[in-house]
């Protein structure tokens, strides 16, 4: 089979590059690995990424990255999208990462070149409700990006590798300092948007119990919402010396993760986040399945999945178990995690 058509590449190469993905935070996490190339291939180049306003902190940070067009909250319908477009028009070159009607419409009738990345939603939906059809499984997000990358002869490198910024940094290290762990403390990320992709509160008490009495100092972080809504967890925390509970802003959060050994957590944004500030992590997986393509990126990362009959059931996530058992999440012991945490210390 033919590869595909090599786009040409003015001289000098592309000056001013916009890159699109607006949703949602681990997607942006794993667009990464794309603008690393990019910006190593057109040094010269000014490149501009678009992205909801909530997950900016992924890429505002980046050397790589010279403006984040960030889309405010009430500023999303279509008609607004639609007069935004005009603000690409002087871009030499544009990455849709997305694919969807928001970025569609913001590109429909742009000049420049454009590159987008394949979506496989009906690969991945037929994952979930025609397993019988033995289909291909669809390819992993940082594959699909990177094919968008193909006409430009470019091959994005390596796992991504998100940067905090300077001033989360320092924050991060008075964070850490208020606290001072005598070990590495394993991150711990309770939280995810549905209920199905959510571990049990009971399982995180009898994690955290376990790994209290082998000595080891946890760090959990979430937004304070998740943490409001695990009340027996959260006083668990709380009554433990060699434990604290990080709600800080995204780009804070991240900065203060790096200081952690390894993580454990579900298949959520701040999985994809932990594994780009170089922690292995131990994701546990419920409706979902890594098979949909959002693995955690890298090397040295273990995934609990049971794979039970009905798993996956969902693209992204439910409000309750459609079976009523949930034995996805509730079949994954406090011991499993422990013994795949072993290793990463």
């Amino acid at each position: 089979m033919a590869g595909p058509k090599l786009l040409h590449i003015p001289l000098g190469g592309f000056q001013r590059i916009a890159v699109l993905r607006l949703s949602s935070l681990g997607d942006v996490v794993l667009t990464l690995p794309v603008v690393h190339a990019l910006a190593r291939t057109f040094p010269a180049g000014r490149l501009t990424y678009w992205v909801k306003e909530e997950y900016a902190d992924i890429v505002q940070f980046d050397p790589a990255v010279a403006h984040v067009r960030k889309l405010e909250r009430d500023a999303r319908r279509l008609e607004d999208i639609v007069s935004m477009s005009a603000e690409l028009e002087d871009s030499d070159l544009i990455v849709d990462l997305h694919g969807n009607t928001r970025t569609r419409m913001l590109t429909f009738r742009q000049k420049a070149p454009r590159l987008r990345a394949r979506s496989e939603r009906w690969a991945r939906a037929a994952l979930v409700h025609a397993r019988a059809l033995r289909r291909p499984l669809p390819a992993h997000a940082l594959d699909r990006y990177a094919a968008a990358l193909r006409p430009l002869d470019i091959t994005p490198e390596g796992p991504p590798r998100m940067t905090a910024g300077h001033e989360a940094e320092r924050r991060a290290e008075l964070w850490m300092g208020r606290w001072s762990p005598a070990t590495r403390p394993v991150a711990m990320l309770p939280g995810a948007r549905h209920f199905t992709k959510r571990w049990p509160e009971e399982r995180w008490i009898e994690l955290h119990d376990r790994l209290t009495a082998e000595g080891r100092a946890l760090l959990y972080a979430s937004l304070d919402s998740e943490r409001s809504a695990l009340p027996a967890l959260a006083a668990r925390v709380a009554a433990t010396p060699t434990a604290r509970w990080c709600t800080e802003p995204l780009a804070i959060l991240a900065a203060v993760l790096s200081k952690a050994c390894a993580a454990v957590c579900s298949d959520s944004g701040l999985m994809h986040v932990a594994a780009a500030r170089g922690l292995r992590v131990v994701a546990l997986f419920g409706s979902t399945a890594p098979e949909l393509g959002f693995a955690p990126a890298g090397e040295g990362h273990v995934v609990l999945c049971r794979h039970e009959p009905c798993q996956p059931c969902t693209l992204h996530g439910r409000e309750r178990c459609p079976k009523g058992h949930f034995r996805c999440m509730i079949g994954i012991t406090a011991e499993q995690v422990a013994q795949a945490l072993e290793p990463m210390r």
